[in-house]
């Protein structure tokens, strides 16, 4: 996303997980190097400028960040977000899986939570495919990749509720692009 069109973010901290969560084209992670605002006087927007910690690429991300700017009580709400995603998941190791939708769902409500975080969408996908709700699954991994779109478990789990909803071209291409973005972080297949 560039600066026309920035990443809603409910919080800092989430700005710092989104991009330590996103992938360079070489399989590396980004590290921020520098924080700045810009553009304040009409939308507030937050610029993290990283560095690919494998191939030194550099990268700008642009948050929007109206919903809380100014006001400083809202600056650590993503406290709130992380404990509703440690509790989802553990509703999903417990195999309570609409409770773990409810949670997710709070996760990615745009005044709640953080509408951007790819994870909850990746997890929600996840859970609604268990919940035989393939068509909503396949909507929420759709925003997760399109949110991180070189992150190979994400690819993967779209290839299965492709698979699921009898999309078996659709799931081919994620399994492929799965198997293809592996390889720079884990190395060839031996």
């Amino acid at each position: 996303m560039n600066k026309s069109n920035p990443i809603p973010a409910n919080s800092v901290t989430f700005e710092y997980v989104y991009v330590a969560n996103q992938r360079c084209e070489c399989g590396g992670l980004y590290n921020v190097k520098s924080q700045e605002l810009v553009n304040a006087s009409s939308s507030p927007v937050d610029r993290l400028s990283a560095q690919c910690g494998k191939c030194n690429a550099a990268r700008d991300f642009n948050f929007d960040i109206s919903s809380f700017f100014g006001k400083l009580e809202a600056y650590d709400s993503f406290k709130q977000v992380d404990d509703l995603f440690r509790q989802a998941m553990n509703h999903i190791r417990a195999n309570e899986f609409a409770k773990a939708e409810t949670l997710l769902r709070r996760i990615i409500d745009p005044s709640e939570g953080e509408p951007a975080f790819a994870w909850a969408h990746f997890h929600l996908g996840m859970v609604l495919l268990m919940l035989s709700r393939t068509k909503e699954a396949i909507e929420h991994l759709e925003q997760a990749l399109a949110i991180q779109p070189l992150e190979p478990d994400i690819h993967e789990g779209l290839g299965r509720a492709c698979q699921a909803a009898g999309m078996e071209e659709q799931a081919a291409m994620h399994f492929r692009e799965c198997e293809k973005l592996r390889i720079p972080f884990e190395g060839p297949k031996k």
